[in-house]
């Protein structure tokens, strides 16, 4: 039986099922929650977060281009990086949320219909990110990779779709977080 730090494949499995299930309610309750001063100015953190879900675009966008051409070691260091930087921006997004009032998009017509669009396909599409990029990196992690490429198949254009989306979602927002 393959394992991963000494955990069997059981554990594992429930155990993304908990992270992925546990990310948008906890998310959920956090925001709910009072904002807190932390004492530390986080008003840069949209901004950041927009460069983040920029750079694991592009990641996305190159480790699809290393498979392609057979750089499986490359390949796997830029996805690692990818969403290593996915758990970096899940982080701030909660930090700022925690610390700042939501921001909310002030357009008119078609173009607030547009924003709509692309914030409700967003979160609701993250929300199945999550264990699908964990469960398309653990069987690669184990050296099997007909069942990562299954999985990748489906994960990968979902997760560029949210990582892209995540930076329109800032460019509407970003004439309205206060300066």
């Amino acid at each position: 039986m393959s394992s991963i730090g000494g955990l069997s494949e059981s554990s594992i499995r429930r155990i993304i099922w908990i992270v992925s299930i546990a990310i948008p309610l906890v998310v959920g309750v956090l925001l709910s929650l009072p904002r807190l001063d932390v004492g530390v100015d986080t008003s840069f953190i949209p901004r950041l977060n927009a460069l983040i879900n920029t750079a694991v675009s592009v990641l996305l966008i190159t480790g699809y281009w290393l498979i392609q051409r057979k750089l499986i070691h490359l390949h796997r260091k830029v996805m690692l990086i990818a969403l290593g930087l996915s758990v970096l921006f899940l982080v701030l997004y909660v930090l700022y949320h925690l610390t700042h009032e939501e921001v909310r998009y002030g357009g008119t017509g078609w173009m607030r219909g547009l924003y709509l669009f692309i914030l409700i396909t967003h979160i609701g599409l993250s929300v199945f990110v999550v264990p699908m990029a964990l469960f398309t990196v653990y069987p690669a992690l184990l050296g099997r990779y007909s069942n990562h490429k299954k999985l990748a198949r489906w994960t990968f254009p979902l997760w560029l779709y949210v990582s892209v989306t995540g930076v329109l979602v800032y460019v509407f927002l970003s004439p309205y977080y206060p300066t």
